[in-house]
């Protein structure tokens, strides 16, 4: 029996070091440009399947072994900022009453594209009423196909606005300029606007990155695969999703770069970036962003905040970045009341920092 406990003790050791090398290795191949290694970018998307299978881990080896708990909880130390990208726990703190609200939301044509509109006929009442309720000084709008009556809504409000390929930026605060960035892309856009805060000038940034064009027909064939009890043909099942996702991947990739480049010539200067990245927080998108800017949910978020919530699909895809030696954030949240859209609003406060 002793022999037969010490075999088995081996064989999860040997299973737990493997889950934290791939759990490892999902990090590493957020350095690698997609645009280059399309295939391999999506190894990134089974690092919260590793993350709960190590802390799974952590829970067996205290009934079983205590002494081999160090295992997951040094192979979850050691990529730290990873699990804390993905799933953020912060002290809840208020923020200043000076505090610029932000909003980021991807509309989907104000619930009018798709089957939602016979869901939901009343989706684009709801999400203007969503809008005004926020009382956000600024709003990022992706997929903001049928506008005309939010626009009109929001300018009786006080707001500005600008609007060009789908994106539509709301703003109290006074817009000075806005233009459309140029982008490589089959069809995504990115654009900027010029605000004035006091006496500077706030770069923000509205973008949706390229969308991975998942079908319906895609969604359905993966749900109905993972449900399957036969496995051997899950791999040919989910290659139409698989092949969407790496076509999708290098353009996304190239997008990122060339908006880090403009950042990174706008700052230190204010600047808050919104949008759909189309990419999860382990991601080569997200680290390359946020090696320049600080993720207001990371900064001050709590959870998995999921953004996208079709069934099958909860990911957090909507980010909002800022240059953290101007801001700090507080009370970031997803407000997952609303489900008009196939997304969820993401919402955050930044104050000044004291120098």
């Amino acid at each position: 029996m002793k022999v037969f406990k010490t075999i088995l003790v081996q064989l999860f050791t040997g299973i737990n070091i493997a889950t934290v090398l791939l759990l490892w290795t999902c990090c590493a191949v957020t350095y690698f440009n997609p645009a280059v290694h399309p295939r391999l970018s999506l190894f990134t998307l089974t690092f919260p399947a590793f993350l709960l299978v190590n802390v799974l881990f952590i829970f067996f080896w205290l009934i079983f072994k205590v002494k081999r708990v160090w295992i997951p909880l040094a192979g979850m130390a050691l990529c730290g900022s990873f699990v804390h990208d993905y799933i953020p726990v912060n002290w809840p703190s208020a923020a200043p009453d000076s505090a610029l609200t932000i909003l980021s939301y991807n509309t989907n044509g104000f619930g009018s594209y798709g089957a939602k509109t016979e869901r939901q006929p009343d989706a684009q009442a709801r999400i203007q009423q969503c809008l005004l309720s926020a009382a956000a000084d600024i709003i990022c709008l992706q997929e903001a196909q049928e506008k005309d009556a939010i626009i009109q809504a929001l300018a009786d409000e006080g707001y500005q606005h600008y609007y060009n390929s789908e994106l539509l930026i709301f703003s109290r605060l006074p817009i000075l300029s806005a233009d459309t960035l140029p982008m490589y892309t089959r069809r995504n856009h990115c654009v900027r606007a010029f605000l004035l805060q006091g006496a500077d000038t706030v770069m923000l940034i509205n973008q949706h990155l390229e969308s991975n064009r998942l079908s319906p027909e895609v969604k359905a064939a993966y749900r109905e695969a993972l449900q399957r009890p036969d496995r051997d043909s899950l791999r040919e099942d989910l290659r139409p999703m698989l092949d969407l996702l790496t076509a999708a991947s290098p353009y996304r990739a190239q997008q990122t770069d060339s908006i880090l480049r403009i950042v990174r010539e706008w700052l230190p200067r204010p600047l808050v970036l919104c949008g759909d990245f189309n990419d999860t927080p382990v991601s080569y998108t997200h680290r390359v962003l946020t090696s320049a800017l600080t993720s207001a949910f990371c900064e001050s978020g709590n959870g998995l905040g999921f953004t996208y919530h079709e069934k099958g699909f909860p990911v957090r895809i909507d980010h909002i970045l800022f240059d953290g030696d101007t801001w700090r954030s507080y009370q970031t949240h997803v407000i997952d009341t609303i489900s008009s859209s196939d997304h969820y609003p993401i919402l955050t406060k930044l104050a000044r920092r004291s120098h």
